[in-house]
């Protein structure tokens, strides 16, 4: 266990730059905050340090005890709780996918969070992240993920490309759309799938729409214009995993 008391410290400065982007990328780190995502990220085994202000907090991974100062300096939210982690970033391939999750272009952090979380509570391989979508590491996009994040392979890559390549291992890729697409609840739900959402206002890609095995809509009442891509993703994915 370790003592911070200042701001300026080497450390904690390297650890500051971490709420940018670019620095989580190039030293393949990120922060997460509070106790269940520190917890999560401990049982994973990928914390790099514990960073709080509780002097009796014990793990095996480095403890550093700060003062307030330096967790306020820290936290990416004006009302944070008294433990941080600073973690890696790793890289998991999936080693046979059954069930794939494909998201096109998605923007909003808590949305995709959400839909991680999903994908795991259905038993999804992997969580695949086309161009455009928000930074994972994201603080908001971890806080909304509550730990899923830590236990389901999460990749990016040019779903361009990609898409063929699920195909070629007999993985039925399947597009969200409301025009060339049928009732979800109609659908023959195949062995092996990819799920693919996209973009809050604007859909999936037609480019990428061009590629897909199928296309699914879900049918609702005439009252209700649309879903939330994270409510209607959720909703794919069981039932695409109960079929």
């Amino acid at each position: 266990m370790q003592m911070i008391e200042s701001v300026h410290n080497p450390k904690v400065k390297e650890w500051v730059k971490l709420q940018q982007k670019k620095y989580r990328q190039q030293n393949q780190q990120f922060i997460v905050e509070g106790e269940h995502l520190v917890e999560e990220a401990l049982k994973a085994g990928v914390v790099q340090a514990v960073v709080t202000t509780r002097t009796s907090f014990s793990t095996d991974a480095p403890v550093y005890v700060v003062n307030e100062a330096v967790l306020a300096k820290l936290a990416m939210t004006p009302t944070h709780q008294d433990i941080m982690a600073i973690c890696d970033m790793v890289a998991v391939a999936p080693t046979q996918l059954k069930r794939v999750l494909l998201l096109d272009a998605i923007q909003d952090p808590g949305n995709l969070g959400t839909l991680i979380r999903s994908a795991l509570a259905f038993a999804v391989d992997a969580v695949v992240l086309g161009k455009g979508t928000v930074d994972v590491y994201n603080e908001k996009v971890l806080r909304s993920t509550q730990g899923a994040i830590f236990h389901l392979p999460v990749i990016q890559a040019d779903l361009q490309m990609y898409i063929p390549e699920l195909q070629a291992q007999g993985i039925e890729v399947i597009g969200t759309s409301l025009h060339h697409a049928v009732d979800l609840q109609s659908l023959e739900g195949p062995e092996c799938w990819a799920l693919l959402l996209g973009n809050e206002g604007q859909g999936v890609q037609q480019s990428l729409l061009d590629l897909t095995d199928e296309n699914i809509f879900i049918e609702m009442s005439s009252a209700a214009e649309s879903l939330n891509v994270a409510v209607a993703g959720s909703i794919a994915l069981y039932q695409l995993s109960v079929k």
